[in-house]
């Protein structure tokens, strides 16, 4: 594999993978919200309630996914304006997600 390659499936997986892991936070967010249920699932260090689970889940989720990517796309490499299209759409849904005036919507 030559290096440029590398260097690529190595930025496309990181960069759709933030992206993914943002829109996790967001989607646990609203979540942890909307239902008291998992409000208390989410709080796993009580003395920030649910925020804690928010950002342990959210930052495993961006973990895995970048390791899934990162393998999934080693055999076959995406075009990055594929990724930057994906990234993109991730990151518009997490600022909607957690955009108060939306959250009282829902």
């Amino acid at each position: 594999m030559s290096q440029d390659r590398s260097n690529s499936i190595s930025a496309c997986s990181m960069l759709v993978a933030s992206s993914v892991g943002c829109f996790a936070f967001g989607l646990f967010y609203l979540l942890g919200n909307s239902s008291p249920a998992i409000n208390r699932f989410l709080s796993v260090y009580p003395p920030s309630g649910a925020l804690s689970g928010v950002l342990l889940f959210g930052t495993l989720i961006f973990f895995l996914s970048w390791i899934g990517l990162a393998v999934f796309w080693g055999k076959r490499p995406p075009s990055c304006s594929f990724a930057v299209k994906i990234a993109l759409a991730l990151l518009t849904g997490s600022l909607l997600l957690t955009f108060p005036p939306l959250i009282r919507l829902l």
